[in-house]
Order: C-alpha cells, then structure tokens, then sequence
C-alpha cells in the first residue's frame, strides 16, 4: 500500500493540540476524519511531533498509509476541501514505505517569538513582556546551550523514554519589527523544552541571571532552577529535517 507524505501548516489557537482527543477539537483528529471521508476507511496518521495545545505549525510532517488508488495530487484536493481554514496542506508526496514521519527525522527547528509591546495582530503568535530585554545577553546565554548537553533541567517531565541529551545546533536570538524570534533547532526535543529555555533567556535578558549561570541551570538538571515556561501562543514548528 502507498505511504503519503504530508506537509502541513496549522493556527493552532482554537486546537487542544495535535494528539486526538476523544470530544476535542485536535489537529491530527481533524485530518484523520478528513481522511476516512474520502478513503471511506479509519486512516491512523504519524506525526513528526505532538505540539501542544495553543502551538502552532509552519512546517508539521505527518504520514499515513492507504490502500487506495488515488493520486497525492486528489488526496490533497480532497483534504484541503474537508479541512478548516485554520489547518492547510502545503504539499503531499508519495514515499518509500519505510518512511516515518516521526522516527525518520533528523532534527526539529522552532520558532518562538516575543515581543515587548502589546500587539492586536501578533496577539495570537507572540508572548508579550512588559519590561526591557537585553538582545546581547541573551545571545550570549544563548550560545551557553548549544552542544549535547543533557537538558534535564529543561523539562518538567522525568521520564517519558526520550533521551535527556539533546544536540542542541542552533539557537539563535534576532530582533526585527518590534518581534523577537529565538530559533532552536536540535536532533530532538524533551516537552516544553522550547518554551522553558525561551522562559530561561528571558530572566537573563531583564538583568536577574547572567549568561553563565545557564552551566549552573544545566548541571542541576532539576526543573526548579530554569526559568519559567512561557506560553505557549508565540511557539512555532517551523520545520522537520530528513536526510535526503
């Protein structure tokens, strides 16, 4: 049977996450119903990652296998007529059965963004801080993270059978437009680790932490000693790697 690959972007404001929940609205529930009406079957699909709810998706990957003689070019068609306009598929692709949206990928990359005045249009998409942010220390906090570290201090989850170490490869601080977006990207991710760092720049950016107390934060590896995590409105999954 044919494995269909899915690119897909989604608001994630009026969703309680991707993982389908029985009685709530769920992206990948969504989808799956999509699917069934035009397979006229229960189609399961494979996300590359679970975000949460209020996150929002540039770049999710999903796949799904199906006994069908549809092209991906009718499948699309019929998706994006069933879906809400909240949930749109950028591109879909038939791919080699052994592809897995989640276990194939190679690396997450996310966007979070930030902003210090409040915003009518960018409430939805950013978390508002009512102080100053320092741009430099942030960056130079920043750059205290990257590498393979174990990143249990990062999370408030003790075990979930995901690895704490993560090869963190970027994370980027850039100010445009009033917008402060911190780029992370990484092999993997433990939950809410995005939001905690960004939680934890941010104490360092309005003066209560110094760059190089993220070393002390990493070795504690408890929960307690990183910075809180902020919500999660300004998250994005802005895109999953594979190798080609």
């Amino acid at each position: 049977m044919p494995n269909f690959k899915l690119r897909i972007e989604y608001d994630g404001t009026d969703f309680h996450g991707w993982q389908k929940q029985p009685g709530l609205r769920t992206v990948r529930g969504l989808i799956e119903d999509a699917l069934e009406s035009i397979v006229q079957e229960p189609i399961p699909i494979y996300g590359a990652g679970r975000t949460d709810a209020g996150v929002h998706a540039l770049g999710q990957v999903c796949n799904f296998v199906a006994d069908t003689l549809r092209t991906p070019i009718q499948i699309g068609g019929g998706l994006s007529s069933r879906l809400p306009e909240d949930i749109q598929v950028r591109e879909i692709q038939e791919v080699d059965p052994k592809f897995h949206a989640r276990f194939s990928a190679t690396g997450r990359r996310y966007v979070y963004n930030l902003r210090t005045e409040p915003s009518a249009i960018w409430r939805r998409y950013a978390h508002v801080v009512t102080y100053p942010l320092d741009i430099e220390l942030m960056r130079q906090a920043a750059e205290r993270l990257i590498g393979k570290k174990d990143f249990t201090s990062f999370t408030p989850t003790r075990w979930t059978g995901v690895p704490p170490t993560c090869d963190l490869r970027e994370l980027a601080v850039d100010e445009k437009d009033g917008v402060i977006a911190i780029t992370v990207r990484a092999d993997h991710f433990l939950h809410n680790m995005v939001r905690v760092i960004v939680g934890t720049l941010i104490e360092v950016g309005r003066g209560k932490w110094q760059p190089e107390h993220m070393e002390a934060i990493l070795c504690k590896k408890d929960r307690a000693a990183a910075g809180r995590t902020v919500p999660p409105n300004g998250l994005f999954l802005a895109e999953v790697e594979y190798d080609r």
